[in-house]
């Protein structure tokens, strides 16, 4: 059907028996096929298809109980809205698991690394619980209100593919090449950082603020900081840096040393690197995987 009638965008009058086919024949091609429908004549098409979506105010009653989607005023639009939405929602999962894979990666190898080198602990309980109370909160707020481009445009841009994947090979390649980097930063500011002369404290808190300062910038990068709650998490987390490190007693207790002037441009200079990379991998992550360029129509 499909390949006889190409480019073909609208089917008219067309049979119970006819639009199922329709829907068959769009899922045999890979589609994700979505059907609207009101009477009877639909309840085939509803029933197979991925997503059915009956008309609420005159759908007859074996639509409404067919179609796992019942819209509420009748109006199309509204299904333009919630895939707008919908997309919006995953896009901001994404980034935010990109954000929790890129980080928890440098977390988990300077842990493990550095003792299996036969050197002090990097990272003690206490700076343990201090990375957990910027990266949860950073996870969980920092990716919700991401302005969409949106919603008309959201739909109609790509064509999503039935077995789309959350993460592209690219994608994956590109976090585990940020996250290597990442992780060889930290370990190798902390073997820096501790000399000669052994001097934990100091390497401990060279460790720590490149991490956290590569945190700030996979945030930076992944949200491009168009949300307040995105600038102010950011904001935070590069202040955590200064108190904590900074101010004597607090750093004692951390079991940390100030840094130096040199230190901090260390630092600032893995926050400033990280953030350029990111952002070729955020604009990657905001297109869909596994999509393909397509027109497409809704099948009614």
């Amino acid at each position: 059907l499909l390949r006889t009638h190409a480019g073909v965008h609208v089917i008219a009058r067309a049979t119970p028996a006819q639009k199922l086919a329709l829907v068959q024949a769009l899922q045999a091609d890979g589609e994700l096929v979505a059907v609207t429908g009101d009477g009877v004549n639909d309840v085939p098409a509803l029933r197979m298809a991925d997503i059915g979506v009956a008309m609420g105010e005159r759908g007859t009653q074996s639509a409404r109980e067919v179609a796992p989607v019942v819209l509420l005023d009748d109006n199309l639009r509204t299904i333009v809205d919630a895939v707008a939405e919908g997309r919006q929602l995953f896009l901001n999962l994404r980034l935010a698991f990109a954000y929790l894979l890129l980080v928890h990666m440098p977390l988990v190898v300077g842990a493990a690394a550095v003792p299996l080198m036969g050197l002090p602990l990097l990272f003690l309980p206490i700076h343990v619980v201090w990375l957990e109370l910027v990266i949860h909160p950073t996870a969980m707020l920092a990716f919700q209100h991401l302005p969409a481009a949106g919603p008309l445009a959201s739909v109609e841009r790509q064509h999503q593919h039935r077995r789309a994947r959350f993460f592209s090979l690219d994608a994956w390649l590109a976090m585990a090449l940020i996250g290597s980097l990442v992780s060889v930063a930290v370990v190798g500011s902390y073997l820096h950082a501790l000399g000669a002369d052994r001097d934990v404290e100091h390497a401990r808190a060279m460790g720590l603020g490149v991490l956290l300062a590569s945190s700030a910038g996979i945030a930076s990068g992944l949200t491009g900081l168009h949300s307040a709650a995105a600038r102010w998490l950011v904001g935070a987390t590069l202040m955590s840096l200064g108190v904590l490190i900074q101010v004597p007693g607090v750093s004692e207790w951390l079991n940390l040393r100030p840094l130096h002037v040199g230190d901090w441009l260390l630092v600032l200079t893995a926050y400033a690197l990280v953030w350029l990379l990111v952002l070729a991998l955020a604009a990657r992550l905001r297109r869909p995987a596994g999509a393909m360029s397509a027109n497409t129509a809704p099948t009614t």
